[in-house]
């Protein structure tokens, strides 16, 4: 006869069996969300930083293109009235505004004079301490910007006094400063009155102009010479005669400070 095994046997085993089959299937799933979670976190992770280095970039994209459009803009700047401007780096910008009449004169032949005249100064130099950056015209009016290496290449070439030092050096130099001065606060000036130059501008930057135009230095003024200028703002100066005569000029001293430009 065929030896039968007892169900209760036969049974309880596959119950057993099938028992553990769920468990195992639960912890491989629990494995595999767990993992999932895991490259989910990585993900975001690298997103994130994905992210902000994409920020960052446009950032400083954004930044380089405002400086390039300022820069840009600031060269198609041009000065309303004739102006020189002291650099920090010792060299002199001239804008001159002046009338021009374009029925005889073409900014063709302005441009191309203009040029030979700054390449025979700049040959007799023997290096070129000139540079001829810019010419427009406008209406009845023609703008011509040039740059000079110093205030003394600047007064070379266009015979006109200037001078941008210390104090020490101007008085080295041989300048008086018998002047009635007027202190400059708050971007005006107090009643001109003769002052002691020798302790008041010990240390101080001096810019001597004589020409009637604006002047631009780099630095906040603190005195100027209470004759025939006007204070725009903490910087600039405006030479004019007070009679009008365009051709009477006089020698400007112009007090600043470097430590206090604003």
């Amino acid at each position: 006869m065929t030896e039968r095994r007892p169900r209760g046997t036969a049974s309880g085993m596959r119950s057993r069996h099938i028992g553990r089959r769920p468990k195992e299937a639960a912890a491989k799933q629990s494995i595999k969300e767990a993992k999932r979670k895991q490259r989910q976190r990585i993900v975001m992770r690298n997103r994130a930083i994905f992210g902000a280095g994409c920020i960052a970039v446009a950032a400083l994209v954004i930044f380089l293109l405002i400086k390039l459009f300022g820069f840009i803009l600031d060269l198609g700047k041009t000065a309303e009235t004739t102006t020189i401007t002291f650099n920090s780096d010792g060299k002199v910008v001239f804008e001159e505004v002046v009338d021009f009449d374009t029925d005889t004169y073409s900014k063709s032949d302005l441009k191309s004079e203009s040029k030979d005249l700054i390449e025979a100064f700049n040959k007799k130099q023997g290096k070129d301490v000139v540079s001829l950056d810019r010419v427009k015209m406008k209406k009845d009016k023609v703008y011509v910007k040039s740059t000079y290496d110093s205030p003394e290449v600047y007064t070379s070439f266009t015979t006109y006094e200037t001078f941008d030092d210390t104090y020490e050096n101007a008085v080295e130099a041989g300048y008086k400063f018998a002047n009635i001065f007027s202190q400059v606060k708050d971007g005006k000036k107090s009643q001109g009155q003769i002052l002691d130059a020798a302790s008041l501008f010990v240390g101080k930057r001096v810019a001597i102009v004589n020409e009637n135009c604006t002047v631009v230095v780099p630095g906040t003024i603190e005195y100027v010479s209470d004759s025939s200028t006007e204070i725009v703002d903490a910087s600039t100066v405006k030479i004019a005669p007070k009679d009008g005569n365009e051709d009477a000029t006089e020698t400007v001293y112009i007090i600043y400070n470097t430590n206090t430009k604003k």
